[in-house]
């Protein structure tokens, strides 16, 4: 019975990541609540879940604040330059399916394919900002480096988000059941099973921790 409570047990271990992941999701969408502080709060949730992949048990409640203070002004910057493409993107999809010619078709498909290369890019940029120390020019070309140079990776993190908004579509039951589980801990929990990605594509960077390389720069 000792054995089982004992904090070094994994599955007092995994309650206590359970627990932490609950309270972070918390704190992330309080401080998504302004819109324009979603970048930096992406970031933030990014930059605690990394840690805890890599048993680094940070406090959650100051390590978020920490990583939401660090990267403000260019996940702000980034979130609202995604936003006013995501718009653009979405008015020339209504437009484009509003027409049935050959040309329309070809130019859907050329849509379909920026979209999904701005969408893995998204994937990677708020991780990259919440970790790396660079510029937000390099922090988009590193973003869309990796997106490339880690395909099989990127393919695995489009495929999990693209699960999650396929299940949203199924029907109301279904999208009621993730709503409820993202305003417990679906947004952390997310995030922490990405950043045991993220963790494998940064680890080949990071000669010193902090530092982005200059094959990146």
């Amino acid at each position: 019975m000792n054995r089982l409570f004992n904090l070094d047990n994994p599955f007092m271990q995994f309650l206590n990541n359970m627990a932490d992941l609950i309270i972070l999701n918390i704190i992330f969408l309080l401080s998504c609540i302004p819109l324009v502080t979603v970048g930096a709060s992406i970031s933030a949730l990014h930059y605690v879940c990394l840690k805890m992949v890599r048993g680094e048990s940070p406090y959650v409640w100051a390590g978020f604040w920490k990583g939401f203070r660090e990267s403000f002004k260019q996940g702000t910057i980034l979130w609202l330059c995604f936003a006013a493409i995501a718009a653009f993107i979405g008015l020339d999809h209504i437009i484009l399916n509003s027409g049935d010619s050959a040309l329309f078709s070809v130019m859907k498909v050329a849509l379909g394919v920026v979209t999904a290369l701005l969408s893995c890019i998204f994937i990677y940029i708020f991780p990259i900002v919440s970790h790396f120390k660079c510029t937000t020019k390099q922090a988009v070309k590193n973003a869309l480096f990796m997106t490339i140079g880690h395909l099989p990776y990127t393919v695995l993190l489009a495929a999990m988000y693209s699960l999650i908004i396929f299940l949203c579509t199924l029907n109301v039951k279904m999208l009621a059941m993730i709503l409820m589980l993202s305003v417990i801990c679906g947004f952390s929990v997310a995030a922490f099973t990405a950043c045991i990605i993220f963790d494998r594509i940064f680890r080949k960077y990071e000669p010193e921790r902090e530092a982005i390389p200059e094959y990146y720069e």
